[in-house]
């Protein structure tokens, strides 16, 4: 048996992390290869067949809500659905709203557009009865086994934890200060939040109007200040030969819950995105790039087992791993920033 797969096993939860991770690979693969996904234009007493169905779509009626000021709130489109696969033919009805979609037998309709005169909607529509499941079943387990891991015994995290605690003198100081720069970092990264996100002019587009862009928000944003801090230790690694080591150590015992955030807060915003558009993944830039920067930092997670496996010595990896924390941190830069400044997309705050 590999030494690696014997390591998991005696570690269950850490086995777990990477079961849920394929699960939701399995999922993805299900989802491309099997799931059919597409739009559909509807205008106001026409009839359209849904691709590769029995299926028929009437829209009935289609309006805007608004708040006091007049800005949208919300769109919903009033449906008829005609089942021509039942005997006698049967008439259901449904009703499609922002991130909250119409699901009729394994099919789900999505608000997408509307025609400017309010006569016509475009939906669009997704038939994944497998994938769905199994990449939410990804999701839960890897909720669950992010959790569980910060109990799990015998792991790297618990010795990292245990080696920092027995050096009270010093670290005292390294996680007061580290402590400070975090909460800097936060206030910062606060006030960016509430003028981009929360309070924009104009106001959220209905789309955005979900608890969920809070928590997708916060948790991503928790994730690069932590990744902050462990680029700050970086430089101060490199600049304090001394104390290389001590901020290694604290670095990594940094990154598990800094990585474990943002995968959280991708996921999340996957949930969200299936909610809203029929689909959970769109490969849209702001998706692609903080997936490339989970992968960056998830090498970065594996920096022991790899330098077993290096020709790397003990006195070189503390400088190794702080100028990987240092370079790892330019991809957090380009996910939040350059991204929105160079590539937009759905997520871009540069508009």
């Amino acid at each position: 048996m590999p030494s690696w797969l014997s390591s998991m096993l005696y570690k269950p939860v850490t086995l777990l992390v990477h079961i849920a991770l394929a699960t939701i690979v399995v999922g993805a693969c299900v989802t491309h290869f099997f799931g059919e996904q597409g739009e559909i234009h509807l205008r106001a007493d026409q009839a359209i067949v849904v691709p590769h169905s029995q299926i028929s779509l009437f829209l009935w009626d289609f309006h805007i809500v608004s708040d006091a000021e007049g800005n949208p709130v919300d769109f919903i489109s009033e449906l008829r659905l005609l089942d021509r696969s039942k005997e006698p033919l049967r008439v259901d009805e449904g009703i499609v709203r922002m991130n909250n979609p119409l699901k009729y037998h394994h099919y789900r309709f999505c608000q997408s557009d509307y025609d400017s005169d309010r006569q016509g909607v475009v939906l669009a529509y997704n038939h994944d009865p497998w994938g769905i499941g199994i990449t939410y079943t990804g999701y839960a387990l890897l909720l669950i086994a992010m959790i569980a891991f910060f109990f799990q015994p015998r792991t790297y995290f618990r010795a990292l934890l245990k080696s920092l605690t027995a050096k009270r003198s010093y670290n005292e100081v390294v996680l007061q200060r580290s402590g400070l720069i975090a909460l800097a970092v936060i206030i910062i990264a606060k006030a960016i939040i509430m003028t981009k996100v929360v309070t924009p002019k104009p106001p959220l587009q209905p789309v955005l109007q979900t608890p969920l862009l809070g928590i997708h928000v916060s948790v991503i944003m928790l994730a690069y200040t932590l990744f902050a801090v462990i680029m700050i230790n970086g430089i101060l690694g490199l600049c304090m030969p001394a104390k290389r080591e001590s901020l290694m150590q604290l670095s990594q015992l940094l990154l598990y819950p800094a990585l474990f955030c943002l995968t959280a807060g991708i996921f999340i915003g996957a949930v969200w995105a299936n909610m809203s558009w029929g689909r959970y993944w769109g490969w849209d830039p702001k998706e692609t790039w903080a997936l490339i920067t989970m992968l960056v930092y998830a090498l970065l997670l594996h920096f022991p087992w790899m330098k077993n496996k290096l020709p790397i010595t003990n006195e070189k990896s503390p400088i190794i791993y702080h100028v990987l924390s240092v370079i790892n941190f330019l991809f957090v830069l380009f996910t939040y920033f350059g991204v929105s400044y160079l590539l937009g997309g759905l997520h871009s705050y540069a508009n």
